[in-house]
């Protein structure tokens, strides 16, 4: 199916939910408008991490949210306190049949152990809900690859380690049929595919907004399973100079004759199975092409092209993730959970010294106190392996492992 054809029918539903809203309107018209209250929600939490060799956190070399293992100065070990994973936020909703609601929630962002860390929007979106219907527009998550880890490593979020999923401005749109044995739910959301610091991106130019989609279905009012798609499209404009040269001997960078559009395109399948108090699963599993463009978090890295000959060679950049977690409430005091991620770079034009793979095993011990407030202590071992020798077919012949020992103690107020 074609992204025009995924587009149209976005808005189709987005029509058809129109006529819902109005047909509800005209069969409440007593239904008095009211103003909406937001209440406060969110958790105050500091963190002492310590790590007993190098990592990066979004590529940059502190403990704020370790993810990768580096290469480099992977004997230096550290230690630091943070309070930028505390949140903040404001929720409501009004109404009976017809009900319209609200969120904005902020979480804080800067160097690891800055004191002057700063505010950032997680989530801000308006919506309205009729029937099972129901329509948001604004920053909120993605609806490929939907969940959320429980670690406690709560920024790092396992990606790079197999999650996928980020927040992005879009129109989001959602039917489900209420059931109690099996409750289909069915979700697709136009949105903005990359970050831009200013001016157009690559797919603002392109001029179609990323498209999103996700079946799902809950069971027994329980148990729940998602099969999700994305798709976006980003367009090279004519005279763009290439980012290196083909040889050594011939430095001349060439340059775009004509445009040309390259996307990003995955599928992803997702879970949730709260089977006991004793034992819950949570997890996901996805695959695509040029994911990290659109601010989907892997290894693999951002798409890449050259000229050759004065055609345009597109590399792909491919990988698969899987992660996982299994979550015990053993008391009233203590909470216990074990938790595995692993991102597979599966480009087909490997070069030494890309990651080859990531993973991450964890556990955490979380020791509920009273009234909201909680410590937590998680243990992870971090295992990063990058290429250095490829045979004579481009496939990986030898990697150098890279390993890391975190050790994150923290204490957490909710409200």
């Amino acid at each position: 199916m074609s992204t025009k054809s995924l587009l149209f029918m976005a808005l189709g539903l987005i029509m058809f939910s129109q006529v819902s809203f109005s047909q509800e309107n005209v069969e409440n018209k007593k239904e008095e408008n009211k103003k909406i209250e937001l209440k406060p929600y969110g958790f105050v939490k500091g963190d002492m991490v310590y790590s007993n060799a190098s990592v990066t956190s979004f590529g940059a070399s502190n403990l704020g949210a370790p993810q990768i293992v580096s290469s480099t100065g992977n004997d230096q070990s550290a230690l630091g306190f943070t309070a930028q994973h505390t949140r903040f936020g404001l929720k409501g909703s009004v109404g009976e049949k017809i009900k319209a609601g609200g969120v904005i929630e902020l979480d804080f962002y800067g160097g690891a152990f800055d004191a002057n860390i700063k505010p950032r929007i997680r989530l801000a979106y308006a919506s309205v809900t009729a029937g099972g219907f129901e329509a948001r527009m604004g920053q909120q998550w993605d609806i490929f690859s939907p969940n959320n880890a429980n670690t406690n490593n709560t920024n790092a979020n396992m990606w790079y380690a197999g999650n996928r999923g980020f927040r992005r401005a879009q129109l989001q749109l959602s039917y489900k049929i209420s059931n109690k044995v099996f409750a289909p739910m069915v979700q697709v959301s136009l949105a903005e595919a990359t970050k831009e610091e200013s001016g157009l991106g690559k797919d603002n130019i392109s001029g179609m907004p990323m498209f999103q989609a996700r079946v799902s279905g809950k069971i027994m009012e329980k148990y729940e399973i998602g099969l999700s798609y994305v798709n976006a499209t980003y367009t090279e404009l004519e005279n763009t100079i290439e980012a290196t040269s083909n040889t050594t001997t011939n430095p001349i960078k060439d340059t775009l004759k004509s445009d040309f559009n390259f996307k990003t395109s995955g599928i992803g399948v997702d879970f949730n199975l709260p089977f006991h108090k004793y034992f819950s699963l949570l997890g996901e599993f996805n695959t695509g092409k040029n994911l990290n463009d659109a601010n989907l978090f892997n290894i693999a890295g951002n798409h890449s092209w050259k000229i050759v000959g004065g055609d345009v060679v597109k590399n792909d950049k491919k990988s698969m993730g899987l992660w996982f977690n299994a979550t015990s409430n053993i008391t009233s005091w203590l909470n216990v959970v074990v938790g595995y991620g692993c991102d597979k770079n599966t480009s087909d034009d490997l070069v030494e010294g890309n990651i080859a793979r990531n993973r991450v095993v964890y556990g955490d011990l979380v020791f509920p106190i009273k009234h909201g407030f909680s410590f937590a202590l998680e243990y992870q071992y971090i295992t990063t392996n990058k290429i250095t020798v490829l045979d004579t077919d481009g496939d990986i012949a030898h990697t150098d492992r890279f390993t890391a020992g975190i050790i994150n103690l923290s204490a957490k107020i909710t409200f």
